[in-house]
């Protein structure tokens, strides 16, 4: 004979481990107020911009040194360390126009996170020369 506690206990039984298994097969947590900007409001593809984990700081974090690796729609851009002082940066250079999902994911000493992505539109660069990507700014 089966009393409704034990219905109840393994009706708890089965969900508690249905949480436990998406809990573990959930993909990584973007980070709170960290995400990814990009130097340029109208990128041209073949151009080269700034990207900066915003947020992603070493002093006083604790991640000074840390592996930070930029991505651009899955494929790896480049991989840069937390500074102590100052922004955690790299250069991009969009190869096509089209969208572009960019983000960074940070290795914090055994502590793994992905920052905000940012969904950026690249023009086509129609233009030629030197001058096709705009002149660089002096200011600042």
């Amino acid at each position: 004979m089966t009393t409704s506690f034990d219905r109840t206990a393994r009706l708890g039984a089965a969900l508690g481990t249905a949480l436990v298994a998406t809990a573990l097969l959930a993909p990584t947590a973007h980070a709170d107020g960290q995400w990814v900007s990009v130097s340029s409001q109208d990128p041209k593809a073949g151009c080269s911009y700034t990207l900066v984990a915003v947020n992603v700081v070493g002093y006083s974090s604790g991640y000074a040194g840390a592996p930070v690796t930029f991505y651009d729609n899955g494929e790896v851009i480049d991989t840069v360390t937390v500074p102590a002082f100052g922004e955690t940066k790299t250069s991009w250079r969009p190869s096509a126009a089209g969208s572009h999902e960019v983000t960074a994911k940070v290795d914090g000493y055994g502590r793994i996170w992905w920052i905000t992505p940012a969904t950026v539109t690249v023009a086509p660069n129609t233009g030629t020369g030197s001058a096709a990507c705009g002149f660089p700014s002096f200011s600042g």
